[in-house]
């Protein structure tokens, strides 16, 4: 299993998965289609197998759509038997509470992962 990184575009987040277990969804998520981005994510979850998992999430802005396939994505490390230990940061900055509540409403559906909320000026520091 190989790292996986992906680079942002105007419409899609920076993805680096490392086989070590540290993970980090930066940017904006409003591609055209998610699913056709986030599929490959999801594959490569699958193929996790690590002791402890750290997920960094620093998004500025995120489409209903795309929602839907993060938290998907979240709930699948968080099901996923062979990652021992979960962690999650989740990035918003100060004046975004609508970003703070969607990390709070995926923390409510979690069953592992533990979040700390991390407040910023800017995510793009």
């Amino acid at each position: 299993m190989d790292n996986l990184k992906i680079l942002s575009t105007p419409s899609t987040p920076q993805i680096d998965f490392k086989r070590s277990g540290q993970l980090s969804i930066k940017g904006k998520s409003l591609p055209e289609d998610p699913r056709k981005f986030y599929n490959p994510l999801f594959n490569w979850v699958d193929e996790l197998s690590a002791d402890q998992v750290q997920i960094d999430i620093m998004l500025d802005y995120v489409n209903t759509s795309s929602s839907k396939r993060i938290i998907e994505l979240i709930k699948a490390i968080d099901t996923n038997n062979n990652v021992k230990k979960i962690k999650m940061n989740w990035f918003y900055e100060s004046d975004d509470t609508d970003m703070l509540e969607f990390g709070e409403m995926i923390q409510r559906n979690l069953r592992r992962i533990k979040t700390k909320y991390i407040e910023c000026d800017d995510l793009d520091d």
